[in-house]
């Protein structure tokens, strides 16, 4: 039996969460998954968090696994956040994704995104259920936000402005493949990223996110910028220099692979590979009202009329 969670599974939760799986990068490296808390808050404030899903056995005594899924109001999208345990293949893991799936659809998603370790179990099993890639993204990590030796910073960045938006949205459809585009919604970290202009255009936008485990940066540049990356990957990085000892992580997307140089030359280090993947969901569509067209003004066609016409051809 698959059901929402309730008060009797706070046990539960508590016990398998160490055994479960993130999909979620940035959730996991910044603020930690949580999947308790996350359960707790949506089951006294549904629609507020992430709606979590139980898997018990034998008339509800025998506890399998939960799973968790995250979906903002008005989102055509929604992220596979948790499931634990993680998978094998004598487990119920399979039903309770399938579950969450239909979960995901039922609220208005198209697509349910994860983020998967390729060399892992469960990337096999997802792919069997349909689940496909749509990039591949590599994430990089430098424990000190801070380097002593550092030469001196160029400051070229300036923190992001609500006037900013529209820039930043085109900037993302310039440089973003169409295929993310599909899947992915525009930035939404409102006012806490950093951008470059020039002309008055935004050629560069890195959107971060903090949290008490680790800072999360996703960047967005312009070809035009790429002579600068250098520098501004160093500009942004001095931003964080009041919170050394916090891990800085960026998230570069199989189509910035050119970012593996300056990532380098700043002592960053890789930290995990991952596929990005996407189950495409069918969207219930409630059934059409038919309504009586009304008459249009004019002569009646009659039966005589009809062989009249037939008689003159």
């Amino acid at each position: 039996m698959i059901r929402p969670f309730d008060w009797r599974d706070f046990n539960l939760v508590r016990r398998l969460a160490e055994r479960g799986v993130c999909f979620d990068s940035e959730v996991a490296l910044t603020r930690g998954a949580h999947p308790l808390q996350s359960a707790i808050l949506s089951f006294l404030a549904p629609g507020v968090s992430s709606p979590t899903f139980v898997l018990r056995k034998d008339d509800d005594r025998q506890c399998v696994g939960f799973g968790q899924i995250r979906l903002r109001n008005g989102e055509s999208h929604a992220r596979l956040i948790f499931l634990a345990p993680g998978y094998s293949e004598d487990s119920e893991w399979e039903k309770l994704l399938e579950r969450l799936i239909a979960e995901a659809a039922s609220r208005g998603a198209h697509n349910l995104i994860a983020e998967v370790d390729e060399h892992s179990a469960e990337f096999e099993a997802m792919r069997k259920m349909g689940f496909a890639i749509y990039t591949r993204q590599t994430i990089w990590k430098r424990a000190s936000s801070h380097s002593p030796e550092a030469a001196p910073v160029r400051l070229l960045l300036r923190p992001q402005q609500s006037s900013d938006s529209i820039n930043i949205q085109t900037l993302y459809t310039n440089v973003t493949p169409r295929l993310i585009q599909q899947v992915e919604p525009p930035p939404a970290h409102f006012g806490h990223g950093f951008v470059f202009e020039e002309n008055g255009e935004v050629t560069a936008f890195f959107d971060v996110s903090r949290g008490p485990l680790g800072i999360w940066i996703q960047p967005y540049l312009h070809p035009s910028s790429f002579d600068y990356s250098a520098e501004l990957l160093n500009d942004l990085m001095s931003r964080f220099a009041d919170r050394e000892s916090v891990p800085v992580y960026v998230c570069a997307r199989s189509h910035q692979d050119w970012l593996r140089a300056p990532l380098t030359d700043l002592t960053f280090e890789t930290f995990g590979d991952q596929a990005v993947m996407v189950k495409r969901l069918a969207v219930r569509i409630g059934e059409p009202e038919f309504k009586p067209i009304p008459a249009i003004p004019g002569t009646r066609v009659t039966t005589h009329m009809i062989k009249s016409k037939v008689e003159i051809g």
